[in-house]
């Protein structure tokens, strides 16, 4: 398993936002391969089930937005999925990919070397759904490179509870009262708070529990008219960076996120397998 608290050796693990998104794919085996290009670490990826029980890796619970079809995936059987394409949600001219299945993307991510972030983003009730997810992982042989995410943390905890070995990272836009105890009450091995709810204090909590501190944060254009306002928010993030607050970043940008890093005297960490 790779190492979740990088930090402490002035390292940090970099991944890519459902893959290198920024330039138009997303959830998609040219978003994955360019991350890695890029120097990620590792990708997120996201979770939805068809109508007859298959996983797939898509964003959002209707078609419409980002592939070429319409509907709930929840409600289409995956032969209808096969026959539509992905496409950019804002208007990017970009190829269209196939709607990959869980299991195939699982294997292209393990080919690259590549760990992966799988978010759950379904709702269900029972167990047959995580059931599903773990013997997929299993079967590829993946569960060392996987972290399992969820704004859902009963779904944390359930999978954890299924599969002791999982790692597990809750996703959070707030600020916690007290975050390492939201943590241990799902068991998560990762917190991630994303930008502009971090703070110094939510870090040092969460390290203090051994708790792995993610951090996600937006493109660099999204910062530029802030700046010339006079908030400088990279500022402030190099400063948590360089003291330690930081194991892990997210961007949709890999490129720029990777040369940030390096800007700030760390190194992207490496994870510990290549095939």
């Amino acid at each position: 398993m790779f190492d979740l608290l990088p930090s402490r050796s002035g390292r940090i693990l970099v991944g890519g936002h459902r893959g290198h998104s920024i330039e138009g794919h997303e959830n998609t085996r040219p978003a994955l391969l360019r991350a890695k290009e890029l120097g990620a670490s590792f990708c997120e990826i996201d979770l939805r089930m068809t109508r007859d029980g298959r996983l797939v890796v898509f964003h959002d619970d209707i078609l419409d937005n980002a592939s070429t079809g319409r509907g709930l995936i929840s409600q289409t059987d995956y032969a209808g999925i096969t026959e539509l394409k992905t496409k950019n949600r804002n208007g990017m001219a970009v190829g269209g990919q196939p709607i990959e299945l869980f299991e195939d993307m699982l294997a292209y991510s393990r080919d690259l070397g590549l760990g992966l972030i799988v978010e759950i983003k379904d709702k269900f009730e029972g167990a047959s759904y995580l059931e599903e997810v773990i013997r997929l992982l299993s079967q590829a042989n993946m569960i060392e490179r996987v972290l399992i995410s969820s704004f859902d943390y009963v779904v944390l905890r359930d999978i954890k509870r299924l599969a002791s070995g999982i790692r597990t990272m809750g996703i959070n836009y707030h600020r916690l009262v007290d975050p390492a105890l939201t943590a241990r009450s799902a068991a998560m091995d990762v917190l991630n708070t994303d930008y502009p709810q971090f703070m110094p204090d939510l870090a040092e909590s969460l390290h203090a529990a051994g708790v792995c501190v993610s951090h996600y944060v937006p493109p660099p254009q999204h910062f530029a008219l802030r700046t010339s306002y006079g908030f400088d928010y990279l500022d402030l993030l190099r400063s948590y960076m360089q003291a330690g607050l930081i194991d892990m970043l997210i961007c949709d940008d890999v490129a720029w996120i990777v040369e940030f890093t390096k800007s700030c005297d760390l190194s992207p960490a490496r994870l510990p397998f290549s095939n």
